[in-house]
């Protein structure tokens, strides 16, 4: 019995030594394998007469994932042809206590909001490409002259929106005066 005990003792003494003197080391990942794939036109510009707009989306189901890809690019050319930015930044100090035992307290707050309305009446997808990850990237593209014509269009709106004001302010006034003068002022040749 004891001949048993001293050679799994040895025998496992033996595989220790082995066990410990044996490394495996990882192989690093190679910057292909570790890089996520993107569309090949993801760093091209746009020509000069386009203006771009990238969206991208996973979701649960493939039309749905394509839906929201391509409605977030059409987002990103309305954030850049019209987008209100609110932003709030609050810096607070607090020095208390005693010249021996001071204390002090700092916050900083960032806070913004950005706002888009915006018609993108022209834009159209261009391009697409699906990850293997299963998420879509959309290239939506619009011309210039489009969006400058949603512009002026805007501008022109709001141009007759502010004569009818005028109109319906001058009529107001008007009637206002007539409604002072309760006899009919007459008037002799």
């Amino acid at each position: 019995m004891n001949k048993i005990i001293s050679i799994l003792i040895a025998l496992s003494f033996s595989l220790m030594i082995v066990s410990c003197a044996t490394t495996t080391t990882a192989a690093a990942p190679s910057p292909a394998a570790a890089a996520v794939p993107t569309p090949p036109w993801l760093n091209d510009f746009p020509p000069d007469d386009v203006i771009w707009g990238i969206g991208t989306a996973k979701q649960s189901s493939m039309t749905m994932s394509m839906t929201t890809a391509e409605a977030r690019a059409r987002v990103a050319i309305a954030r850049q042809l019209n987008t209100k930015v609110e932003a709030m930044f609050t810096d607070y100090n607090l020095d208390a206590g005693n010249v021996r035992n001071q204390a002090n307290s700092s916050l900083q707050e960032d806070v913004s909001r950005q706002v888009t309305n915006m018609d993108v009446t022209g834009a159209k997808p261009i391009q697409r490409w699906q990850a293997p990850d299963g998420t879509w990237w959309y290239l939506v593209e619009m011309k210039k002259s489009d969006a400058k014509n949603q512009m002026a269009s805007i501008l022109g709106n709001q141009e007759a929106a502010f004569a009818q004001f005028k109109a319906k302010q001058a009529l107001d006034m008007l009637d206002a005066q007539l409604a002072k003068n309760d006899k009919p002022v007459r008037v002799e040749n």
